[in-house]
């Protein structure tokens, strides 16, 4: 059976990288989130279809397909500016393996605690990626 090609961002047009959010109604957007709706309908009938059994403890990944119903912009507490807030209604759902999201799982906590001011200090002596054999 062929496996999936790894996933890649939905829209390119949304990225992390922007320097600067666009401006709401002449003031600042300071920040971006997702708020997802419609998320039972359906995850419970790919799961439905899947027919397995999840135990307490078990970690699974969930692609969701999702359409962007609504934008609104929420106001930023104790700040001059808003949070634009995009709210997604699911729609298709399944759960993948860990290693065809978990590289991008990685990729997006760099990305959140870059934009917090947090740097991570590689650990392992400068030993090349893969081992002191690689």
């Amino acid at each position: 059976m062929a496996r999936a090609s790894r996933a890649k961002p939905a829209n390119p047009a949304f990225s992390s990288n922007a320097a600067e959010l666009s401006p709401f109604e002449g003031q600042r957007v300071l920040g971006a989130t997702v708020a997802i709706t419609n998320a039972g309908d359906g995850l419970s009938k790919a799961m439905k279809v899947e027919r397995g059994e999840l135990h307490i403890g078990n970690r699974v990944y969930v692609v969701l397909e999702c359409d962007v119903s609504k934008v609104r912009f929420d106001p930023v507490k104790d700040a001059e500016g808003l949070n634009r807030v995009h709210v997604l209604r699911a729609g298709r759902a399944t759960m993948v393996e860990a290693d065809l999201v978990q590289s991008l799982l990685d990729e997006q906590q760099v990305r959140i605690e870059k934009a917090a001011g947090i740097e991570r200090i590689p650990f392992g002596g400068g030993e090349p990626e893969g081992g002191p054999e690689a």
